[in-house]
């Protein structure tokens, strides 16, 4: 005895009791959504991932929108399938109620095989079992209580043979993770090896029946009993599960899930599941209608989501399993939860429009109304100060109240909103802009003072949050914004510090929330977006979206373990760590898109969700658990012209063929509303919402189709990809355009070239004319002075003279005469030397620099490689650009001025070639191009720059060079930069050489 008890290393003792109160998330199929039968007899996930149902109407394939259903007219030996089992290459085999065995192979269903021994046999369970190359096996458990192996060879021809059960009754096949398969019986396990049923003994397991069996996570297994779940590992048992209750316990099917809960289901029982080490049963099936249906195969996708097929009730998926849900169904008064806290004593208090509901053990009950006749107990909030819980709700006349309930001391106040300060005064908020202050909770004596927010009197403000953090500040959050108050330091003053954010878009307008993480940040949620405020570096943040989401309207916000924040918003729940955003609402699981109110706790790492359709709560550890994959687009099938193609390779389509049908899914089975996509059809990408694509009366050629999905809180999947060849027909191929072409092209041969030369002539005549004119507009400008800067020249020699500076004033006129000589020698000239050029600035800068007494100066630099007297530059071209820097840049600047000149070759690349262009540069440090844009007005200045500009352009156009003008203002650079620069680029035929 004491042997046989050191094999059971573990055995827990379960009482079977009704403990999950809360619903989970789920989806129901039946046929009123495409299902073939709600009497489903198994499910399996192939290879592409899309979930198949064997039913009595068919078979069903899902791909998490669409039911395809296949039957007798397409190929099934019978409608009443009862196992589906994956074989190589994605072959699927049915098994029928009576008639063997199809294949779905290519696309088509054949009938694999029929008869045994010339006889039709019924099916109850197919295995299949890969045995090598182009060789496998499959199980078949066929009534009365058979077994038949059903083998192919390379040849594809397909035998039967009948497995010695060694006297056993067989009441179930099973294989596991390990390609063992199982044979359960009505005395114990027995395994298959090498065509032989081996029974196992297997210490602390009685020769009993076993009905089920599921897979563990560390190399053991679990076997269904009747009243009892025994897990397995190294032929001994370790764990066993006890069922206690009344009627029929046997374990009809077992899955262990990917987060370690196990799940099974009894005889008209519904279905249950243990959770990681937890030592409760909890019922699933009474909270989603199953409390008496036959559940008899249990499956996990690809995603998480559990499975449950049912005899008559069609089938379930339970997804986001980190979720689940409490409503009106589990007790609550209400659905419209606005404010959730939690006890000492680990009770959850739930605030909603109609009571406090309170939630302990999985069970909700109601604190008794308080509330006076003819109100509805509206509750605003409830908080837990100093251990104390204070509730803020409509309850009549009496100000304030307090109630004993389950051990819980309720103190409630007929007000919006309610704090207490450090220094131990009451604060209680109303919708008259102000703030009740007291030293007791309750109303004994007269009130200390009244505290005005928003002013100094009453108004129509309502006080909607009163929050204390630990700098004893209190914040107060109303309809017309936010309100940092410092207490006064004597409890009778009635002034405070008060502060106010009327620059900040959200903290200027109505706050509906006011929390304080565990970094010192106070976080502030409100009708324009959130906010916090750091109370290390009294510094704000705000966010009116984040990456794209839309935070106006947000209602609360809370902060995990992990110092993520949780956005409470009218258009669902965020997630947001710093880097990435997630998105939850009713595709993820919860309730409803409105979200009222965010409760974390800490302590069970749980967070608490209030919605307009009851609460949610979300497990971080589950939640942090689940990685969603991008989900993956699969073609479902494509059609052209009349033929369909089951074969998505190679695809090449006839002329008659051109319009062309594609069928497309992306499996997403928990949240199927949330996938979008997008799709490029030969690189042009598009977004859709449809799950098929038409292309009609396309044209002969090579397509390529790429399509790829996302969901809310993913990235965008692999694409799926289809490739085909639409032939052309006689008259679009490429000889016979070839010669319709070389036809019309010997027609108009001779016309062409004889126009070509016609134009190139015209051309020659229009390109000469063209300079001719630009150079004589160009002589007329150069022939032109600048009358505002004679006048103001002779007004500084005016102002020399009287203030009796006659040597200046002589240099001035000197100077003055010698530019204007130096023009009318120009004038005539399209081109002149590089040094007389800079000799005429030199003289015009000098002239300015006398004018305005030195309040700028200029460099002039010339590149190594230039020898002034043998360029040749286009006339009057700089002199403009450097009186617009002076007047428009650095003049305004109010201060010291600089402007640099500098001449260099440069290698360009011009049509594709590089060329040696002449570089001329004018900088300054002035006030930059956008700045000088207020100021500025057309002038003579700017009617020079345009004038040359378009020479210029006029001149690089016909000769087909690039923009030889190009203006960048320095002072977006950075703070430390400023000023304009412009710079003029001459290729070699817009400046010339002297050679000796």
């Amino acid at each position: 005895m004491l042997l046989k008890l050191s094999f059971i290393t573990f055995i827990f003792w379960f009482q079977f009791t009704v403990l999950f109160a809360q619903a989970p998330s789920y989806y129901h199929y039946t046929t009123a959504d495409g299902l073939a039968s709600s009497t489903v007899f198994s499910m399996m996930q192939d290879s592409e991932g899309l979930i198949w149902f064997a039913t009595l109407n068919g078979v069903s394939r899902f791909d998490g929108s669409q039911f395809i259903t296949y039957r007798t007219v397409d190929g099934l030996n019978s409608n009443s399938i009862i196992s589906i089992v994956e074989g190589e290459k994605g072959s699927l085999y049915f098994g029928n109620y009576e008639k063997g065995v199809n294949v779905l192979k290519n696309g088509k269903i054949e009938n694999y095989y029929q008869e045994m021994s010339g006889q039709q046999f019924p099916i109850n369970t197919l295995i299949f079992s890969s045995t090598g190359k182009n060789h496998h096996n499959i199980y078949s458990f066929t009534k009365p209580w058979s077994l038949h192996v059903i083998r192919e060879d390379s040849a594809s021809l397909v035998s039967s043979e009948k497995v010695n059960l060694n006297a056993f009754d067989l009441i179930k096949l099973e294989k596991l993770a390990t390609e063992e398969i199982f044979v359960l019986t009505t005395k114990g396990i027995s395994i298959i090896q090498h065509d032989s049923v081996i029974k196992l003994n297997i210490a602390g397991l009685p020769d009993t029946e076993v009905f089920s069996l599921a897979g563990g996570d560390d190399g053991s297994y679990f076997a269904g009993l009747n009243g009892k779940i025994c897990q397995i590992k190294d032929n001994r048992v370790i764990r066993e599960i006890k069922i206690d209750g009344t009627g029929k316990k046997e374990v009809l099917s077992l899955h262990q899930d990917s987060n370690l809960t196990l799940w099974f289901t009894l005889m008209n029982k519904g279905v249950f599941c243990v959770p990681e080490n937890s030592e409760t049963i909890l019922d699933i099936g009474s909270k989603i209608g199953l409390q008496q249906a036959l559940v008899n195969h249990i499956m996990e996708d690809k995603e998480g989501n559990i499975w449950l097929s049912t005899y008559g009730k069609g089938a379930y998926c339970l997804n986001n399993l980190y979720l689940k849900s409490f409503s009106e169904a589990e007790g609550m008064s209400s659905n419209i939860v606005n404010t959730i806290a939690k006890s000492n004593t680990g009770q959850i208090l739930i605030g909603t429009i109609n009571g406090i509901n309170i939630l302990e053990n999985e069970t909700i009950s109601r604190v008794p109304s308080k509330t006076s006749t003819g109100l509805v107990e509206f509750i605003h909030h409830v908080k837990n100060i100093d251990n104390e819980l204070y509730i803020c709700g409509v309850y009549g006349k009496r100000e304030t109240n307090t109630v004993i309930f389950n051990g819980l001391k309720l103190q409630l106040s007929n007000r919006q909103a309610f704090c207490k300060t450090g220094n131990g005064l009451y604060l209680f908020g109303n919708t008259g802009n102000g703030l009740i202050v007291r030293k007791e909770f309750h109303p004994l004596k007269k009130d200390l003072y009244k505290l005005f927010v928003f002013g100094d009197s009453q108004g129509p403000n309502r006080i909607n949050e009163i929050v204390k953090d630990t700098d004893n500040n209190i914040w107060i959050g109303t309809n017309l914004g936010l309100c940092k108050a410092i207490p006064a330091e004597n409890i009778k003053d009635s002034i405070w510090m008060k502060t106010f954010y009327p620059e900040n878009p959200v903290l200027n307008s109505k706050i509906n929330s006011i929390v304080e993480d565990q970094h010192k940040k106070v976080w502030f949620a409100g009708e324009k977006g959130i906010a916090s405020f750091d109370l290390t570096s009294n510094s704000i943040n705000t966010f009116t979206e984040i990456q794209g989401y839309d935070l106006s309207a947000s209602t609360s916000t809370a902060s995990d373990n992990q110092g993520r924040i949780w956005i409470g918003n009218m258009k669902g729940l965020y997630l947001y760590d710093g880097y990435i955003v997630k998105h939850l609402n009713v595709h993820a699981g919860l309730p409803s898109n409105e979200v009222l109110s965010l409760f974390f706790d800490r302590e069970d790492n749980l967070l608490y969700i209030g919605t307009t359709n009851g609460l949610s709560v979300i497990n971080l550890l589950t939640f942090d658990k689940q990685v969603i994959a991008p989900p993956e687009v699969i073609i479902t099938g494509i059609k052209a012209g009349d033929s369909v193609f089951t074969d998505h390779n190679n695809l090449v389509f006839s002329p008659r063929q051109h319009d062309v049908y594609v069928n497309f899914a992306a499996l997403n089975f928990s949240s199927p509303g949330s996938v979008t996509y997008k799709y490029s059809f030969n690189n042009e990408w598009m977004t859709t919402d449809q799950r098929s694509l038409s292309f009609i009366s396309l044209r002969p050629g090579i397509y390529k189709l790429q399509i790829i999905a996302k969901t809310q809180n993913t990235d965008w999947g692999k694409p799926a990809m289809v490739t085909f060849h639409l032939l052309p027909g006689t008259t679009e191929t490429t000889w016979f355009s070839l010669m319709i072409v070389g036809f019309i092209i010997s027609i108009t041969v001779l016309l062409v070239r004889f126009r070509l030369n016609v134009l190139k002539k015209k051309t020659r005549t229009e390109l000469d004319l063209t300079i001719r004119i630009n150079t004589l507009k160009h002589q007329a400008l150069s022939a032109m002075m600048n009358p505002h800067f004679i006048s103001n020249s002779l007004n500084s020699v005016q102002y020399l003279v009287n203030s009796q500076r006659y040597e200046e004033a002589n240099d001035y006129i000197a100077m003055m005469a010698k530019l204007m000589r130096k023009n009318i020698d120009t004038a005539g000239s399209g081109f002149i030397q590089l040094s007389e050029e800079i000799d005429r600035l030199r003289l015009y800068l000098e002239l300015e620099k006398m004018r305005f007494q030195d309040g700028f100066s200029y460099e002039i630099s010339i590149g190594t490689s230039i020898t002034p007297g043998a360029l040749m530059i286009p006339n009057m071209i700089i002199q403009p650009f450097v009186e617009n820097s002076l007047w428009h840049g650095v003049l305004n600047s109010g201060r010291a001025g600089l402007i640099f000149i500098s001449f260099n070759f440069e290698d360009v690349e011009v049509n594709g070639l590089i060329s040696k262009c002449f570089i001329i540069k004018v900088t300054d440090n002035g006030i930059g191009i956008v700045a000088a844009g207020k100021f500025k007005k057309e002038d003579h200045i700017s009617k020079g720059i345009l004038i040359i500009e378009e020479r210029l352009k006029l001149l690089s156009d016909k000769m087909n060079l690039p923009k030889p003008i190009m203006f960048e203002d320095l002072s977006g650079n950075g703070s430390e930069s400023q000023g304009t620069e412009v710079m003029i680029s001459l290729p070699l035929p817009l400046y010339k050489i002297i050679t000796e």
